[in-house]
């Protein structure tokens, strides 16, 4: 049996998290708590989706730089286990638990991000990875820069991400309304972003981008999907143009979301883009964000510029505004873009995807 330890049990992680319950021999342990205020607010699954009901351990975070997971240790000495699978980065709780499985014999593989760069505590962070039986890696960027480190590339399997299976083509054109005309009362294209307002987002220079934008005769409107620690600032920068942005708030109901979405012309993420891309080109909508790989998400590889949307050069707004304006005023094909999107969502970004990576790699 195949014992999976992930930090939290979020919501967004649904298809993935119950493809694998259905069609492995699993069982999962759920951290109850995340530490930090940028991870407030993050919205829990339902266990009672699970064959087997999820067990929780508490994370202790001493002083923000040690999170621990308790309880972790008394897990390897489970007969039943033959492996774990561990989601997250370099983790200090990981340590004497990878250490535990090694001397028992019991694998481990890991899930995540992996390592950009060593950094500090180097000789820790390859232990970590290089223990790992197989280590699956979000993107091929990623991948690449684990292999260029000296990671060995034939225990590295990118693994993508998703938000569910593949598209629904025929429920997506169903989607098609007249949302934006009914809040805003004109026509002009709607600008979306969906997820956590906060500040790594760089969410200020999306609601200053609007503003400049429609002095400069691009006239546009912007809509936020999500809520967080960023919001009171966004609506004070938002004063002078609050007829053209709609803080419509968190929002889990997947109909809502997909008509938001579907309706919209072009999703902008100025900071780090993840899973925002998935969701938005699920729903045939094009993205922009910005192209350092050294700070971006790994879904920022799903953007294919000129067919997928854009990347900017980061830290130039001044290269966000003529990307943007590029595309708003680009007259593209909207068909033969949604088309893209579609493909690109997929041929790689979905949980079909990831469940046969997975049967095809773990050993339990």
């Amino acid at each position: 049996m195949l014992c999976c330890i992930f930090n939290y049990a979020p919501l967004y992680r649904q298809s993935i998290y119950k493809r694998m319950d259905e069609e492995l021999d699993i069982q999962f342990f759920f951290g109850r708590n995340l530490c930090g205020r940028q991870n407030s607010g993050i919205e829990k699954l339902d266990y009672a989706m699970f064959r087997n009901r999820p067990e929780e351990f508490t994370i202790k975070d001493f002083g923000g730089r040690f999170p621990w997971y308790s309880g972790i240790l008394r897990l390897p000495f489970r007969k039943r286990y033959s492996a774990f699978l561990v989601t997250g980065e370099f983790n200090w709780a990981y340590l004497p638990f990878i250490v535990l499985c090694r001397m028992l014999g019991k694998k481990v593989y890991g899930w995540g991000h992996g390592l950009k760069r060593p950094g500090r505590h180097a000789c820790l962070k390859r232990f970590f990875y290089s223990s790992m039986d197989a280590y699956f890696i979000y993107g091929c960027k990623g991948r690449q820069r684990m292999v260029e480190l000296g990671f060995h590339a034939e225990k590295l399997h990118v693994i993508y991400n998703s938000l569910g299976g593949r598209v629904d083509r025929q429920a997506n054109a169903a989607l098609k309304s007249d949302i934006y005309m009914r809040h805003f009362g004109n026509s002009l294209p709607v600008i979306v972003f969906s997820g956590r307002l906060t500040a790594v987002k760089k969410l200020d220079m999306l609601v200053r981008l609007v503003s400049d934008l429609d002095s400069e005769g691009t006239g546009c409107n912007l809509v936020l999907i999500g809520d967080g620690p960023e919001r009171a600032a966004l609506e004070d920068a938002a004063s002078g143009i609050r007829s053209r942005v709609w803080f419509y708030g968190a929002c889990y109901d997947e109909a809502v979301l997909a008509e938001l979405q579907y309706n919209a012309d072009l999703c902008v993420s100025p900071g780090n883009v993840g899973l925002s891309a998935i969701q938005s080109m699920k729903y045939g909508v094009p993205v922009l964000s910005h192209d350092d790989f050294e700070t971006q998400m790994p879904e920022y590889e799903a953007i294919v510029s000129g067919r997928t949307g854009l990347l900017y050069r980061k830290g130039d707004y001044s290269d966000l505004k003529a990307k943007a304006r590029q595309w708003l005023n680009g007259h593209q094909d909207r068909d033969a873009v949604r088309e893209a999107c579609y493909d690109v969502i997929d041929g790689k970004w979905n949980s079909e995807v990831q469940i046969e990576i997975f049967k095809e790699v773990l050993d339990v």
